[in-house]
């Protein structure tokens, strides 16, 4: 029946309830053709079966004998979901029927049959009506039975499983609102213990016996109880220790643990498997007897070199319990025999830059020759390192210099070959630079020479203004520029490192100007930073689970240092500034089951990058890359011990007070030697112009600079007689065409030559002269 036919029944039903008797008995007659259910008052008073009969059929739709009613306003509403659509239309039809005969007019004793069948029909329908959904909630969780039969195939059955231990007996709900209490029938109750130890798999079932109409119920509860002892194989990952079972599923006495761990490394770096795994009770499981190791080579040419473990061991628990555990173990690892080479370069003013050598392989024994650099960074400072994988290990020699200032080193790599054998390589690697470009312009600002020790300087060219001396020891060099008649020659910017001065002249004629300038190079040891190397990073967690599975960001970035009482303590980065203290070294946290690779070279100075691949827990891949400035004493430095003026201290220098005034003989003429500790690998660049001498001190980590400012007046001196001038002159001062710019030569000249006879003092910079 359409639900705009019931709806029209509804309203029909509820005009006729509202008629009045008195209007009822207005009709004069009482025959059988007016005679209907619906008006009472019209049937006939002495025919007491048909009276009841309509009685019953009213009271069953409308009256106190609600139930049909109430089950017939569900079922017949529009989009119902009390019931079934196929029983819901049943009692429709049932209830519509009745009703019919409830309003039919001319009814006789005839229709008492038929009357008393629709009651019954629309009681039973009403009675037999089939619950559309069921469900049961407990603990939080709700679940939605399945309809089914009994093992009988007879009867109607809601199943359904929880996946928790029930907080008491269940109650089934169905989406009409009707309940149905489970009780717990304990003879369907099972444990079986699962794992290793006091870890149990447990059921439980509730059950409701069908009655009348109403299906059967049985749900079943599974839950674990306990918790299971597991293996922990890695930092990232613990492994359940199961029972076995045979094709029967019948326990056989024996547990199973299966995984992957590490390969561990001695002192001499040989690679074995765990001699015992811990387990999460506070024991452990020894005995494994591990295999030799075997190299296996991917596709993609990666090698594993991997160690198994297949006997049977027995675990003790605390209480003395032993347990035979079956093994199938691996013990692995990558093999890294990465070797990679990393040319570092410090300018004159401290600042730093790092290339890879890409040409370097550590396979092959072929000479790499680098790209040339320009001849103005020939006195630069040039370190060449290595950072090797841990199947490798690289040597490298001092650095020469050859004549011509190319930078040479001996490399030399012992690493591991895809099979396991050792191999070794020895590599020279060279640095060549420009030969210094020659200036045809401002020809009268041209010298007339340059002299070291009294000699011209080697490969003399007026037009080549950058020369470069390589010290073959600790031999003095005197240079002294040769003026041309009328040029001005001034002693300018010098600039010191390890290893390294440079003298620059400006040279003025005519307005015309030339900067001429040498370097001097000396083999020297290594620095503070040239010999720093922070220890591995390592990781700090590793145990907190993932926001995700796919996650592949790690959980911090920071460093490991001790504290006062020894104990390494974790500071993860609070901000983007990453500095690490003296002491300190880089680590991060990892989450649980990420697996993370981490390569690190020097980039520049005290700054390291770090590369981070992180595989997530379902294979994702993620690559963080993350720089980090090492902070020690020495190479955070910056700060001149002392400092000369024409060859003399200036008295009262305070390396912690950056500005004095100093008096000079000669505002125009005059020497500046900083004094200062090279061994930490900082520069000194000094500047003169404009009656200031202006000295930068950087650090080798670059993070610090420290600037001096010297205001230059003239000191008041006696004139000399041209007899005293001679006597200068004698005293290897070159007087007349070297002029002043040659007097400033003398007292730093003085100061070298006692140095060299050892009475240098302590963290003097520079055994050069040049003026």
């Amino acid at each position: 029946m359409k639900p705009t036919m019931k709806t029209a029944i509804a309203i029909t039903l509820a005009a006729a309830s509202v008629i009045p008797a008195s209007a009822a008995m207005a009709d004069t007659a009482q025959d059988n053709t007016n005679q209907s259910c619906s008006t009472p008052d019209s049937i006939d008073r002495d025919n007491t079966t048909l009276a009841t009969a309509c009685a019953t059929l009213d009271d069953v739709l409308h009256g106190k004998d609600s139930t049909a009613k109430t089950v017939y306003v569900k079922a017949s509403q529009s989009g119902q979901t009390a019931y079934t659509a196929d029983s819901a239309r049943k009692l429709v039809e049932a209830y519509d029927a009745a009703e019919q005969l409830w309003r039919k007019s001319g009814v006789t004793t005839d229709d008492v049959d038929a009357m008393n069948k629709a009651v019954s029909d629309l009681k039973t329908q009403a009675a037999n009506m089939t619950v559309a959904s069921w469900t049961v909630t407990d603990g939080g969780q709700t679940i939605t039975l399945s309809a089914g039969k009994d093992s009988g195939g007879t009867t109607d059955k809601y199943t359904g499983t929880l996946t928790h231990k029930p907080t008491g007996d269940l109650q089934a709900v169905g989406s009409d609102g009707s309940k149905v209490n489970l009780t717990h029938d304990k003879g369907g109750d099972t444990a079986t213990a699962s794992k290793l130890y006091d870890q149990t798999d447990r059921t439980a079932t509730y059950v409701a016996a069908a009655s009348g109409s109403r299906p059967a119920f049985e749900v079943t509860a599974g839950w674990t109880d306990g918790k299971a002892v597991q293996a922990v194989l890695s930092d990232q990952l613990n492994a359940d220790i199961t029972q076995e079972t045979d094709e029967k599923g019948n326990p056989t006495g024996f547990y199973l643990l299966s995984g992957t761990t590490a390969l561990e490394s001695d002192a001499n770096n040989k690679d074995y498997g765990p001699a015992a795994i811990a387990l999460t009770d506070g024991t452990q499981l020894t005995g494994m007897d591990w295999s030799a190791i075997q190299y296996t080579t991917a596709k993609d040419g990666s090698v594993t070199l991997k160690r198994t473990a297949t006997n049977q061991v027995t675990v003790t628990d605390k209480s003395g319990k032993q347990t035979k555990v079956k093994l199938n173990l691996t013990a692995q690892r990558t093999q890294d025999s990465t070797a990679r080479l990393t040319l570092t370069y410090t300018d004159k003013s401290g600042n730093q830059r790092s290339v890879d050598v890409s040409g370097y392989d550590k396979t092959k024994s072929d000479p790499v020759t680098l790209d040339k650099l320009p001849y103005s960074e020939m006195g630069d400072a040039f370190t060449l390192s290595a950072t090797d994988g841990r199947d490798a290990e690289t040597t490298i020699s001092k650095q020469t210099v050859a004549a011509d200032g190319t930078r040479s080193w001996t490399v030399t790599t012992t690493y591991t070959d895809a099979s396991g054998a050792p191999q070794a390589t020895r590599v020279t690697v060279t640095l060549p630079f420009d030969a210094p470009a020659r200036q045809v312009t401002d020809t009268d600002a041209r010298l007339a020479g340059l002299l070291v020790n009294g000699q011209p300087i080697a490969g003399w060219d007026a037009d080549t203004l950058d020369y470069t001396i390589v010290a073959k020891g600790d031999e003095p060099y005197k240079v002294s520029p040769k003026a041309a008649d009328g040029q001005t020659v001034a002693a300018s910017d010098v600039t010191q490192g390890a290893g390294t001065t440079r003298q620059e002249w400006t040279v003025s004629k005519n307005g015309q100007t030339r900067v001429y300038s040498v370097t001097v190079i000396r083999k020297h040891d290594p620095t503070a930073a040239e010999r720093f190397e922070p220890a591995d990073p390592t990781d700090q967690d590793g145990k907190t689970p993932a926001p995700g599975p796919s996650v592949t960001d790690l959980k911090s970035y920071g460093y490991t240092i001790k504290d006062k009482d020894g104990n390494t303590q974790y500071k993860p980065f609070a901000t983007d500034d990453h500095t690490i203290p003296e002491g300190g070294t880089f680590a991060y946290e990892s989450y649980q089951n990420q697996v993370v690779t981490v390569k690190g070279g020097r980039t520049s100075g005290m700054t390291w990058r770090y590369t981070l691949t992180v595989l997530s827990p379902d294979n994702h891949v993620g690559i963080h890359t993350v720089d980090v400035t090492y902070l020690t004493a020495a190479t955070h430095k910056a700060e001149l011990t002392g400092i000369r003026f024409d060859g003399k201290d200036l008295n009262g220098f305070d390396p912690a007070r950056h500005e004095y005034a100093v008096q000079v003989s000669d505002p125009a003429r005059y020497t500046v030697m900083p004094v200062f500790d090279q061994s930490t690998g900082m520069t000194v660049s000094t500047h003169k112009a404009d009656g200031k001498a202006v000295v930068t001190v950087t650090s080798a980590d670059g993070q610090v600079k420290t600037v001096y400012t010297f205001d230059i007046s003239q000191a008041p001196l006696p004139v000399l007689s041209g007899t005293q001038a001679g006597s200068l002159a004698q005293t290897g001062t070159v007087v007349g065409a070297i002029g002043a710019a040659a007097l400033a030569l003398v007292a730093v000249l003085a100061g070298c030559v006692a140095w060299l006879a050892g009475r240098r003092r302590k963290g003097e910079g520079g055994k050069d002269i040049v003026a």
